[in-house]
């Protein structure tokens, strides 16, 4: 690997130069899985179900050294990292890592094998890796995630050493290190240490020079093409080459229509701010002699491309949920340009990051604007009675709580500043006539935005016809397929924006599930959608043991969008549909984010009917929800087994000599998952409604 940073790009195409040590890895394990066979590879075939039993995590423990960490690490990139995400540059193959020959790179897939062998040379990573890997291991299993704990915590204190070292401090291992802490924490639904992981990777990526950076790249790739134009690569047969394995830029990088970035972002791009200009006529200083520029500096671009546009995925997402700020200014996002055009199917990613340039812009548009529409809400009197869940965001955000972990102080960073107010006397600074203006004109330019998006997305990303694709009838109509599950994911987060867009209207009271209630009308059609998209992923879940790993990824991805769309679901069937849907998702991925979900909505439509504002709600009987195991590995765990302890002494005549026993500190959280719901919501003070959140 130190030889492969003096080799020019010229000289090298090659890949990692250890891979032998995935080799090592795989003669750890007792049981190797056949990566050649045709069997479709899942989780049960990824793990043994005995590896936790006696497993004892250390910090000299490896997949080289340990068959138990080697069967960890095995499960991490045979069923947890093709899982964590759809929109990537290659496709999911998890076997190049174990062969120990150069692979090809449409075969490096970003979490089946660049971060693995990464994660070989940088303890923090691999701590991390196998941090997640053990926790979904354990909420597959139905057993507590003390492995997976302890991985947590190694992780946490060799990222708080390398962020004291500035020649680690910025290495995207440690900035893939933090990410996947960030992640764990949305599989745990534990929204202030996800946020807290967030603001710390805020900080690495604010140190991280991209824009310059993107123009050295852009330059290399300029050169490139013109060199590819002028003399095209001809193989040993006389056949021109094809680009399935040139550098990590192929897909067309310099081609990215700027014009559209600036409809989308609403910022002023210029090519010369991606580097599309000649030297000559640059503004900026001339770049790095390209001909100096090594197959590393390729390879660190193309690292931290992914983890910036998988980091403004999980931004863009906490904004919504907590109607805050994003954390990495907006601004700052057009640094690092899509990685590649959109509407091309080869290169479905690219697609993806534009739309996640948009649904940032509007994340930034919606909690900026709660300042102006808190103050006209208090001019003009909250409206008739109160709503479920009086705070601005979809659960109640305490950024007092939100601190960033250790080792990236001091200074000590907190999150960035709420635009929660207290119900005190008007900011007399506010222009409420402008801003409103401002706030219209911002909101139809969103719009307009959503609208010239769909209008590239290109005929490829179009649901597939009844007469290829047979649609079956669902709650929501006829349910939607895709060419792939990443292009269902796409729409499924277009759909979403959608909705958030209307809720966010300049009109729309500064209470989400008030908001929620009043745009009904308007977002019922995009609820639909979405609905419809979920359901077309794949039919009757209920019924599966198991499912794929890719499958597991386009589960997991339908969630949030789920989410957003099911809390003003009002017919039952729907809601039924929704809960038997999230509790499966939870029970065949391990991915505990999508039962708080469920749990959230039940009772939010039980309260909402309490009120007056909706439609009445019973869980089936039907429903066979819940997983056997521990009364500590469910959600409401605590409520729920007190009920049922309950049933059972009325029913044996108090004779039941089943005990609950609570844990030291152990109480029915407020916050337990993505919806807060023990929320007292008949209370309109929003201040209060703030600080009770936090029990």
């Amino acid at each position: 690997m130190a030889e492969s940073e003096d080799v020019a790009i010229s000289e090298r195409r090659g890949s990692f130069g250890f891979n032998e040590l995935g080799v090592v890895a795989l003669q750890r394990l007792d049981q190797p899985y056949d990566m050649f066979g045709t069997e479709t590879r899942t989780f049960n075939a990824a793990t043994d179900d005995n590896v936790l039993t006696a497993y004892e995590p250390s910090p000299a423990n490896s997949p080289l050294n340990d068959k138990q960490t080697a069967a960890v690490f095995w499960h991490f990139v045979n069923a947890t990292g093709p899982s964590i995400s759809l929109f990537e540059r290659h496709p999911f193959d998890p076997s190049p890592i174990f062969q120990g020959q150069p692979i090809p790179r449409a075969r490096q897939h970003i979490w089946t094998y660049t971060f693995p062998i990464l994660s070989f040379t940088h303890p923090a990573l691999l701590h991390a890796l196998l941090a997640i890997a053990s926790l979904q291991m354990a909420k597959l299993q139905n057993v507590p995630p003390t492995a997976s704990l302890r991985h947590y915590h190694f992780a946490i204190r060799r990222i708080a050493r390398n962020v004291s070292r500035p020649n680690r401090r910025s290495q995207p291992a440690n900035l893939a290190a933090i990410l996947v802490l960030a992640f764990y924490e949305v599989w745990n639904s534990d929204h202030d240490k996800w946020s807290g992981h967030l603001l710390g990777a805020r900080i690495i990526l604010r140190d991280i020079p991209f824009a310059e950076m993107t123009r050295n790249m852009m330059a290399i790739k300029m050169q490139m093409r013109l060199q590819e134009v002028q003399h095209p690569p001809i193989d040993s047969f006389g056949m021109f080459e094809t680009y399935e394995d040139k550098g990590p830029l192929h897909q067309d990088w310099d081609l990215i229509d700027v014009s559209l970035l600036r409809v989308i972002t609403g910022i002023d791009i210029s090519p010369d701010d991606l580097g599309m200009i000649p030297d000559n006529q640059s503004t900026y200083p001339k770049p790095r002699n390209t001909a100096n520029m090594t197959e590393k500096d390729m390879e660190r671009y193309q690292q931290m491309s992914d983890l910036f546009w998988w980091y403004c995925k999980m931004d863009v997402y906490q904004s919504i949920l907590g109607g805050t700020t994003l954390f990495l200014d907006y601004d700052a996002w057009t640094q690092c340009p899509p990685r590649a055009p959109i509407g091309r199917l080869d290169a479905i990613y690219g697609t993806y990051d534009h739309l996640l340039l948009l649904l940032g812009r509007l994340a930034s548009f919606a909690s900026k604007d709660l300042t102006r529409k808190r103050e006209a809400f208090k001019a003009n009197g909250p409206g008739r009675g109160g709503s479920p869940g009086m705070f601005p965001g979809m659960v109640p955000r305490h950024p007092e709580n939100v601190t960033v972990p250790m080792g990236f102080t001091p200074p000590r960073e907190t999150s960035p500043p709420t635009t929660t107010t207290s119900d005190g006397p008007p900011d007399d600074s506010i222009d409420l006539d402008a801003s409103t203006a401002e706030a219209y004109r911002e909101w139809e330019g969103i719009k307009q935005a959503f609208e010239t998006l769909r209008e590239n997305f290109g005929p490829e990303f179009e649901p597939l016809d009844t007469d290829v694709y047979d649609a079956r009838n669902t709650p929501f109509g006829l349910a939607a397929h895709y060419r792939t599950y990443s292009i269902a994911g796409i729409w499924m987060n277009y759909y979403m924006g959608l909705i958030v867009l209307h809720r966010s209207h300049p009109t729309m009271p500064p209470v989400a599930m008030m908001a929620a209630g009043l745009s009904a009308g308007t977002t019922a059609r995009h609820c639909l959608e979405v609905g419809r998209i979920a359901a077309g992923l794949e039919e009757n879940i209920e019924r599966l043991e198991n499912v794929s790993t890719l499958m597991a990824a386009a589960l997991i991805e339908c969630c949030f969008p789920l989410f957003v769309a099911g809390i003003q679901y009002r017919d039952d069937h729907q809601r039924q549909w929704l809960i038997q849907r999230l509790h499966d998702i939870a029970r065949l991925t391990g991915w505990q984010s999508a039962r708080q979900i469920a749990v959230g909505c039940e009772s939010a439509w039980t309260k909402a009917a309490q009120l007056g504002r909706g439609p009445p709600y019973t869980r089936n009987i039907d429903l066979h929800l819940d997983p056997p195991g521990s009364v500590w590995v469910n959600a409401r765990r605590i409520d729920k087994r007190i009920q049922e302890l309950d049933d059972n002494n009325s029913d044996n005549n108090n004779n039941s000599n089943s005990k609950l026993v609570l844990a030291k500190g152990e109480k029915a959280s407020y916050a337990m998952g993505l919806l807060a719901v023990e929320h007292d919501l008949e209370r309109l003070d929003l201040e209060a409604s703030e600080k009770d959140g936090g029990r």
